[in-house]
């Protein structure tokens, strides 16, 4: 353990106990992600100097190289900086204060850093061609973009694309609603409680939505098949395999094998939203990996990187790619030149593993917090994801939604997520990255006490009934 040692010296060594991650990443990037977390979270405060390289590797068993490269890691990041002569020294990581505690969108934790961003705009900016911004690029991204996304895929989700098949897109939003329009004309189905984005989208192109039932690992097979055989059955299927939104519910191996095999059989295209699986890379295969021929992949860098990002992409069935492309160039006539080269440069140089990583532990951190706090009002997931979500009856939820309001909590309404909005059985969603670490737990008394305080409401109104 490093001790503090008094000092005239601002940044002094600190009660501090230094470790690598739990993981089997390479030990650079386990190191890395073990120094980020101590620094987000305190134990690690801002002025303090980290031990010499050949002090922390010999503590740890590592190699001096090892060291250096988290080190530099914990740089680009902004999370610590380098002084000639005096050592490495840790800044401050950041922080986000909102006048209204929001948990009605579905931020990961702040993780980028001033630095980090100022880094990253500079190095893209020196990466572009001006030539860019005196054209229009394809509409789809150009081809070297789009090779480099397939060969990102391929590294980090198992999913192997032709680059001829993949669309660069705005978001993952601009992806699905893409995919939408793409798909046969006719019904479409969707998970009975979804993303609101994907409900809108879908009711704005028309389309008549069938929802599908939801168990603990998202859309019920059965559920599925029965409105496959109806008598005007369904076109295509849009679900989240992957920490369902808003449920946070994961697809088994098995049961992501059995979805493929009824859109197989009954000729069903599937819009797969694979946007939270880079938080839990351990869930299983894509559904495009399993049926390419049949399958929408669509994803971002919103919740690995930065929301801000504001770059999407969607792998289109062979079969789709050119009217896919079509709709693609009515909504957008280009993708941002200055999006992709930030997007290169953070997968290139290893910062978007870094993130990730941070935002996976931050992640689970506050998930578990969520879990002690709100106790069997939780909805069981087997993974952490941004959200929890509390099942309950509509006029419940829009209850609690109100009460809370009247605390400064903002609730996203429970008919935002609902196929069928005459449904009676809904519930809450909360996202847990978009308060501070500080304020989190206090927030999440308050809507445990809303919540018991309803339930005993429910049942002192059933004893004089």
């Amino acid at each position: 353990m490093y001790q503090h040692i008094p000092s005239q010296e601002p940044g002094t060594l600190t009660d501090w106990t230094p470790r690598l991650a739990p993981g089997t990443g390479l030990a650079h990037e386990r190191l890395s992600a073990a120094l980020a977390e101590d620094v987000t979270r305190g134990h690690l405060p801002v002025g303090a100097r980290l031990p010499a390289h050949r002090e922390l590797a010999r503590e740890l068993g590592l190699s001096v190289g090892t060291v250096t490269r988290a080190y530099a890691t914990l740089q680009r990041r902004g999370l610590a900086r380098s002084e000639h002569g005096r050592g490495m020294f840790v800044l401050a990581a950041p922080r986000r204060a909102p006048d209204r505690l929001d948990f009605s969108v579905n931020l990961p934790a702040a993780i980028l850093t001033p630095r980090m961003l100022s880094d990253m705009l500079s190095a893209a900016a020196a990466a572009l061609d001006p030539a860019l911004f005196a054209s229009y690029s394809p509409p789809a991204g150009t081809a070297q973009d789009r090779q480099f996304l397939a060969a990102h895929l391929a590294a980090a989700r198992g999913l192997r694309v032709d680059p001829g098949h993949l669309l660069i897109t705005s978001s993952a939003q601009h992806a699905i609603f893409i995919a939408l329009a793409t798909a046969p004309p006719g019904p479409v189905a969707v998970e009975a409680l979804s993303y609101p984005q994907a409900l809108t989208a879908a009711r704005r192109l028309g389309r008549r939505l069938v929802p599908i039932a939801l168990d603990a690992e998202g859309v019920c097979p059965d559920a599925l098949e029965a409105a496959l055989r109806a008598p005007d059955p369904p076109r295509a299927l849009y679900l989240v395999p992957t920490l369902q939104n808003p449920t946070g519910a994961v697809m088994s191996a098995a049961r992501r094998a059995r979805i493929v095999a009824l859109a197989r059989r009954h000729d069903l295209i599937l819009i797969e939203d694979d946007v939270y699986a880079c938080l839990a890379p351990e869930a299983g295969p894509s559904l495009a990996e399993l049926a390419p021929e049949r399958v929408f992949h669509a994803s971002s860098f919103s919740k690995s990187l930065a929301p801000g990002l504001r770059l999407g992409y969607l792998a289109c069935p062979p079969a789709l790619v050119d009217p896919a492309c079509d709709w693609l160039q009515s909504t957008t006539c280009m993708t941002s030149p200055h999006s992709c080269a930030l997007m290169r440069h953070a997968v290139a140089d290893g910062l978007l593993d870094s993130v990730a990583t941070s935002i996976r532990a931050e992640t689970a951190r506050r998930h578990a917090l969520a879990r002690e706090v709100l106790g069997d009002a939780v909805f069981p997931t087997t993974l952490p994801g941004l959200q929890v979500w509390l099942p309950m009856p509509v006029t419940r939820a829009r209850d609690i939604v109100r009460r809370a309001g009247q605390r400064n909590i903002q609730i996203a309404s429970p008919l935002a997520f609902m196929a069928d909005p005459a449904a009676p059985e809904a519930g809450l969603r909360l996202c847990l990255g978009n308060v501070t670490e500080t304020e989190l737990g206090p927030a999440l008394e308050i809507i445990a006490g809303l919540v018991r305080d309803e339930a005993a409401a429910r049942l002192d109104e059933g004893a004089v009934i």
